[in-house]
């Protein structure tokens, strides 16, 4: 195997990329884990799964874990890139390091788009049920999220999660209906 010669930045790079892995678990380990904050996430990780296996369409599966899917990739990739631009940041985790709103890009929202549009086959009446939750998300949950301290808004607005809990929707279900026809 041959080493790659790397110059002085690289290795920086390296170095205050442990550095941060380091600070990143110990911060976790002293301020987060088992806080209240902490089991608020873990109660939202769990418990929307739950609730889904139990509602699930067995008949249409493949076509709602889809639908689930396109919606992780799109939360997830937003919320990185909004970590990465500090529009936000995640004071308390509920793991350690990546994946920094776990219990919301891969549970909560996921889940709830997923029995929207299980039970909401038109476009009328997925997009009132996708407001309804966007409504609810955004100037219920968020704020709640922010008053335990799992997320801290530096340069967003819950006007901007409300349009975005839309548009993913409605994406997720524009991709799907292509896909099915």
């Amino acid at each position: 195997m041959e080493m790659v010669d790397m110059d002085g930045t690289v290795k920086e790079l390296i170095a205050l990329q442990e550095r941060y892995a380091t600070l990143t678990i110990e911060g976790w380990l002293s301020t987060s884990l088992f806080t209240w904050g902490w089991w608020f996430l873990a109660i939202f990780f769990v418990v929307p799964w739950l609730i889904f296996v139990m509602l699930l369409d067995r008949d249409r599966t493949l076509e709602i874990w889809s639908f689930g899917l396109i919606i992780i990739i799109i939360t997830s990739f937003i919320d990185d890139l909004g970590s990465e631009i500090c529009a936000w940041i995640y004071p308390i985790k509920f793991v350690p390091a990546g994946l920094l709103a776990f219990p919301f890009d891969f549970s909560i929202i996921p889940v709830t788009c997923m029995l929207i549009y299980q039970y909401f086959y038109t476009w009328k009446s997925f997009s009132i049920a996708l407001v309804c939750q966007a409504t609810i998300f955004a100037f219920v949950g968020e704020p709640i999220s922010v008053m335990l301290g799992t997320v801290t808004y530096l340069k967003w607005k819950y006007l901007y999660s409300f349009v975005f809990y839309i548009v993913t929707g409605f994406i997720a279900k524009f991709i799907i209906q292509k896909w099915k026809s």
